[in-house]
This record gives C-alpha cells, structure tokens and sequence, in this order.
C-alpha cells in the first residue's frame, strides 16, 4: 500500500525549494548559453568552422549532478573568439542609452541622418562661406589701417591767432606717426579751448593719405572792462581773453557791470540775464551793420543804451528794440549828413520802421565856433531831411 503523506509534512514541505529535473536543468542551462551568446555582436554573422563545431547544448556535456560545464565553454570561446564584452553600466540617474561613448564601435548606436532639406543645407553653406569672407574682409581693413594712413604732415587754419603753429600742435597732442583715422579729435579740441582763450572753436579733420589739418575759429574781442587791476578784454561768448593794465585801442569799452572773474581763459557772469541777452543783441548788430569807430557801449540804465562813436558823438539808442534799424540809421546820418568834426548827441531811440525819427544835438566847444545867430542847441534840432536819411539806410 502506498503511504500517504499527511498534512503537516505537505506544510513542511511547502517551504522547502522545489528539485529541478534534468530535462529542467537542461532547459535552464540552454537558456543561459543563448543569453550569454547573446551579447557577443559577431555571434550571428559568424559563419566560421570553429564556430559551427561549438559545443551545443544539445550535447550531454552538463553535469546532472548540478555542475554545469560552462568552464569548458568559455575556454573554447575565449581561446577562439576572445572574451565577451558586455555593455557598461549607465551612470546613475542617466539613461545608459544617451551614453554610449565607452562602447566599442560594433555596439554603438548609429546617430540619425540630418533633418534638414537640401535647401536648408545649401543655405547653411552659403552663410558659412559669407561669414568667412565678411571676416576675412574686415581684418585686412584693420591690417591696412594700422600700417597705412599714417600721419605725415599736419597743418594749421587759423586767422588772427597770438599763438604759434607748433603751439598748438603740441597742445592738440596729434603726434606724427599716428593713424588718421584714429587720433582723438575731441580729446585735441578741448586741450585748445582749455588752453587757449582766443581758441573760440576748433575741428581736426584727416586728409588722405597721411594729412591732419587743424581748424581754429579765432575768438573776435568785443568789449573791454574796467577793473581795480586795468583792462579784460572780453569776446562775444563773454570770456575774458587777456587781461592789460592799459585801456586798448579799436576795442569798446563797456560800462555797466562789474567783473567777479579777471583770469584769461574765464567768462564773467552778469547780475541779470536779461542784461547779458541785452549786450549781446546790441553786440551782434553792431558786428553785422560794421558799425565801426565805436569806443564805447553802456548799459547802466538798459532802457536807455548809449554808444560813443569816435569820442565826439553820442548815440542814443533807448530801448534794445529795433536796435539793427536804428544802427543802420545812425550810421547813414553820421557817413552822409554830419561833417567829420561835428560833436553832439545823435538820438535815434524814436527810430523805427514805422516811425522814422532821429535828431542830432551838437556840442559847441566855444562861442567862436558857434555859427552866427545861434544861441544854443534845440534839442529837437534834426540832422536833415529825414525822408533822405532814411532813403540812404533802405
């Protein structure tokens, strides 16, 4: 009679692994050679004699007792194919597949073609083939201006200028040698205006291929002050170019204002900027009507401006209104009504393109002078027929 096991000992039994067969066994090791054979990439394209006379699995080379006979196995393939080379462990964190730098050539993933179209490509050439060239291009224009365009001579434009050709190359600090193209023009006009107070304005400009030509706008005197020290001599701009202990000749004096700075080089300032825009205006007209032999301009009372012309004859101008018209004026009485030693006061405030009213009052130095039957000068004596004066001005 067959013993039946009872249930405890199936219950023990249970746990315990399970014995494998030889037909298992065969099985198991059958499917690790194919594995192992697997990785070797040649494997399926070997078509070699020592391949094909492999010992099979199908052979009774496995121990059943448990020992398999994979020893023998490796032997034969490494003695005849080499040792199998198996794929590295990807880095933690990244996908071995994005990383196959290690691996030799016959197991390393073949890179896709390129997406772009024959269009596309031809483009990228052309670009590359333009930016090579743009490059190429600009730096033989660099090679060329560091060797070339040197400055070989360098010249001064000037008129009127208290100061010498070599001062003022030596101020601008354009050395020869240098390139043209690359002098510091900004940095040589402000060392001349700094410098030199007659300097109103200066421009440096190259001539090709070697030339520096230095353009100075000579600073026009167009008054002069009075101080407890002599006489500032003073521009248009209001900046003082010299300074003289005697007054100098051609040149007006103003009276009027007070000097706070006496240095060359400096630009005096006015209490009010309405009298400074007032001196300039009378200032301008006087230099566009070439209004000459004025010895002096004061403003002290701004609504009544007075010049003195050729110490013998006083303008009144009044107002800074029409002051071209009334110059122009006073200018044509003087050149075509009055004799070169009359003396008086010319009052031409009334002057105006609506009104055209001027009126001279001269000055008698003694009786004997004084024509028969004058006893004095009206003062609405007028210089002449006003339609003629004003004739001549138009």
């Amino acid at each position: 009679m067959e013993k039946k096991s009872s249930p405890k000992k199936k219950k023990a039994d249970k746990g315990k692994p399970k014995k494998l067969t030889a037909v298992e066994r065969r099985r198991i090791e059958r499917e690790r050679l194919r594995s192992r054979a697997g990785d070797d990439p040649l494997a399926a394209f070997d078509t070699s004699e020592e391949r094909k006379s492999a010992p099979s699995v199908d052979e009774d080379i496995m121990n059943f007792g448990g020992v398999s006979t994979f020893g023998e196995i490796d032997d034969y393939y490494s003695r005849n194919f080499g040792d199998f080379v198996s794929e590295p462990e990807a880095p933690v964190g990244k996908d071995k597949r994005d990383d196959d730098r290690s691996l030799p050539a016959a197991q390393r993933r073949i890179k896709p073609a390129s997406n772009l179209s024959r269009k596309q490509r031809r483009r990228r050439v052309v670009f590359s083939y333009v930016f090579v060239f743009v490059i190429v291009v600009m730096t033989a224009i660099l090679l060329s201006f560091n060797v070339m365009f040197r400055t070989t001579e360098i010249k001064v434009s000037a008129q009127g200028l208290p100061y010498t050709d070599e001062e003022i190359i030596e101020t601008a600090g354009i050395d020869y040698g240098d390139n043209i193209f690359f002098a510091k023009r900004k940095a040589a006009r402000k060392n001349l205006m700094d410098k030199y107070p007659y300097v109103e304005d200066a421009q440096i400009h190259a001539r090709i291929p070697g030339t520096q030509i230095i353009e100075i706008e000579t600073a026009i005197p167009s008054y002069q002050v009075q101080f407890s020290g002599g006489f500032a001599v003073v521009s248009a701009n209001c900046r003082i170019l010299e300074v003289n202990e005697v007054q100098r000749n051609g040149i007006p004096l103003l009276k009027g204002i007070k000097l706070n700075h006496t240095r060359p080089g400096e630009y005096i300032t006015f209490e009010k900027e309405s009298t400074k825009q007032i001196l300039d205006e009378v200032v301008k007209n006087i230099n566009e009507n070439e209004v000459g032999n004025i010895y002096g301009i004061d403003i002290s009372n701004t609504a009544n401006i007075e010049l003195n012309y050729d110490n013998r004859i006083t303008i009144l101008l009044g107002l800074p209104e029409d002051v071209g018209y009334k110059l122009r004026t006073a200018k044509a009485i003087i050149n075509k009504s009055l004799a070169a030693t009359d003396r008086g006061t010319l009052d031409v405030s009334l002057c105006n393109s609506d009104r055209r009213s001027s009126y001279f009052t001269p000055i008698y130095s003694d009786a004997v002078s004084r024509p028969d039957g004058v006893q004095s000068a009206p003062p609405s004596q007028s210089a002449g027929d006003t339609d003629y004066i004003n004739d001549i001005i138009e």
